[in-house]
């Protein structure tokens, strides 16, 4: 046994060396790869005046691909991504009788930077991370000058008052005058990106003859605005007018970063030679002569900068559930129906108006309602906006026969105009509410009771239903098939055949879905629902609910029929199917709030109601 030690020892050398040869061959190999790649950034110039885009690629020879760099130190330019594309190149060549195929790859990351200040600019070197491995590009400096204001072509910045305070919306209006013809044209307005404020477009209207909606990019957004004429200093120019609603974050005194509009102006003509159709027969290119041709240059157009004071909120006065929004507000509600039973529902509509109502939130309406008396879900109402109003739309319940009205909900705000905090409130609105509507199994089944059946009696053993009479039997007859439907199901397998594989391919298409997937197993989620042995009135409810959310792209938790119905009605379910859910809902809400008022549901009944409505339903769904 001994004498085989040397042999293993000499084996085991042997397979560590051939390993670490792979080792420092597979290194070497990528080594070599690594040195055949290279990252540079290139400029279409170097030199641009603050507010002029530059063209900046960041090129990488020998890679396919790469990882998008970080830009974030790029502090002194505004950057664009424009996206990324790969190429190719192949080329042959002969070296000592062999010949040789070499493919060259090129990945471009592709920008326009523009820069926010004058001077000697520097673009740092940027890390680019390749095939694992992160190569750096190497510094490139520009120079940036301030851009100068011609006769042809001015930019304004008009804002409604200098002085304002925090949160009190200040109207900016922007207008370029032009006197020239220009060709493309490109907006920079710093202060929308500027954190001290809050910038909102707003959407211009055209007001008369000769203007024209014009949509214009402003960064990653974009603003309406209107193309008309306009007179600046005594001349006529074509304008372009846009405005924004600033909103200040902080106080202090502001200086708004200068907003500059890039565009194209025709800087000369040069002269090119027509082409004559006879090209080489004989001198005719001199009868046919030439024509001109614009030669554009990039014109940098910079605004004005105003000055805006921002006075910081008074402490003093300050309730503890201000709104945050600064102005003259307004609020109104409005409620229907008014006559309602308990737990019917009931849509609360409440309208905020005031110079920037579209940052208004609908107020607690917790502190207003009282739990003993409505019930108010969690899922509150984002709100719609309309002009100067936005509207929140909520569904409410009432709990008891005792209220009499909707109480006042106020909106506390603060008027710059008397500099103090103010309170406005809706009007009371009057309800008549009765009590709880009797829920029997009978209703359930959404018909008449019949002639022989009896209502629910009192026994020993407790509750029992009593029916008598032909009327409690069901059909379970079937029709026959007649001769043309047999031929039909004859002629009907090839058909199927090629509707099987259409709907093979449409369901493989569809299996990423998960939406789509719930969608379609929402059916066999609710009968597992109403399967379940310890079933409640409120656990059928919920699940039909959840079903009808499923199906329809709703939020489960406070629908109602006023949110379903409209969705039904545009799918074309028909009207008595819809009275049907409507029933069914309307019961559900009342067993919640019947209590003692109400009598024990038959809840195998219901279940069954349920069921049968919603696989008919589901058939007109998608």
């Amino acid at each position: 046994m001994m004498k085989n030690y040397p042999e293993k020892i000499g084996q085991t050398l042997f397979l560590i060396f051939i390993f670490l040869s792979l080792q420092l061959g597979a290194a070497a190999t990528l080594a070599a790869a690594a040195a055949d790649i290279s990252v540079e950034t290139l400029l279409d110039r170097q030199e641009a005046t603050i507010g002029e885009p530059l063209a900046m690629q960041i090129r990488v020879n020998g890679a396919k691909e790469a990882q998008p760099p970080d830009l974030s130190q790029l502090a002194d330019f505004k950057v664009q991504e424009r996206g990324g594309q790969g190429t190719s190149s192949t080329s042959v060549s002969n070296v000592n009788g062999k010949w040789e195929r070499i493919t060259q790859h090129t990945y471009f990351f592709n920008y326009t930077i523009t820069p926010k200040r004058a001077g000697r600019l520097t673009i740092p070197a940027i890390a680019v991370e390749v095939e694992g491995s992160t190569f750096h590009t190497e510094p490139v400096t520009i120079t940036a000058t301030e851009p100068e204001e011609t006769d042809d072509l001015k930019l304004r910045i008009f804002l409604s008052q200098a002085t304002c305070y925090v949160g009190e919306a200040v109207t900016m209006t922007v207008t370029w005058f032009v006197g020239l013809d220009v060709n493309g044209f490109e907006f920079q307005l710093p202060v929308v990106d500027d954190p001290r404020f809050e910038a909102v477009p707003l959407d211009s209207k055209t007001t008369g003859a000769g203007q024209e909606a014009l949509k214009i990019p402003i960064g990653s957004s974009a603003v309406v605005a209107v193309k008309g004429r306009g007179e600046f200093a005594g001349r006529d120019f074509l304008t372009v007018t846009f405005q924004y609603l600033l909103l200040p974050r902080e106080a202090g005194s502001f200086t708004l970063p200068r907003a500059t509009v890039a565009c194209q102006t025709v800087s000369t003509f040069r002269q090119v030679p027509r082409r004559a159709p006879f090209k080489g027969y004989g001198n005719f290119d001199d009868f046919f002569g030439s024509s001109s041709q614009p030669v554009y240059r990039t014109q940098v157009v910079p605004a004005n900068t105003p000055q805006l004071t921002v006075l910081p909120l008074p402490e003093q006065g300050r309730p503890p559930d201000f709104s945050g929004l600064v102005g003259n507000y307004a609020i109104q509600a409005d409620a229907a129906p008014r006559q309602v039973h308990i737990g019917d529902p009931v849509t609360l509509t409440v309208t905020i108006s005031g110079p920037s109502a579209r940052q208004a939130k609908l107020p607690d309406l917790a502190r207003f309602l009282p739990a003993s008396s409505f019930k108010i879900p969690e899922e509150i109402a984002a709100g719609d906006l309309r002009d100067n109003n936005k509207i929140f739309t909520q569904t409410i319940r009432v709990k008891e026969t005792a209220v009499t009205a909707i109480p006042p909900i106020e909106l506390s705000y603060f008027d710059p105009a008397s500099q103090s905090y103010r309170l406005a409130s809706t009007e009371p609105i009057p309800l008549t509410v009765q009590a709880a509507r009797v829920v029997t199994a009978v209703d359930a089944e959404g018909k008449a009771a019949p002639a022989g059946q009896k209502e629910l009696q009192a026994a020993e053993k407790g509750l029992a239903p009593n029916y008598e009479g032909e009327e409690a039997l069901i059909d379970q007859r079937h029709g026959a098939f007649q001769l043309d439907q047999w031929l039909l199901l004859f002629a009907a397998p090839p058909l199927l055949f090629l509707l099987t594989g259409l709907l093979r391919l449409l369901k493989s298409r569809r299996e990423n879905n998960r939406e789509q997937r719930q969608t379609r197993h929402a059916l066999a989620r609710l009968e597992r629902q109403l399967a379940a042995a310890s079933l409640t009135p409120e656990g059928l409810a919920s699940a039909l609910k959840e079903y009808l959310a499923v199906k329809l792209d709703k939020k489960a938790g406070a629908l109602t029929y006023l949110d379903v119905e409209p969705a039904l009605a545009a799918l074309r379910v028909d009207e008595t199917l819809r009275q049907e859910v409507r029933e069914l809902l309307a019961r559900f809400e009342t067993w919640q709030y019947a209590g003692p008022n109400g009598t024990a549901p038959d809840i195998e009944r219901i279940r069954s109601k349920t069921l049968e409505v919603a696989r008919r339903l589901d058939a007109c769904l998608p």
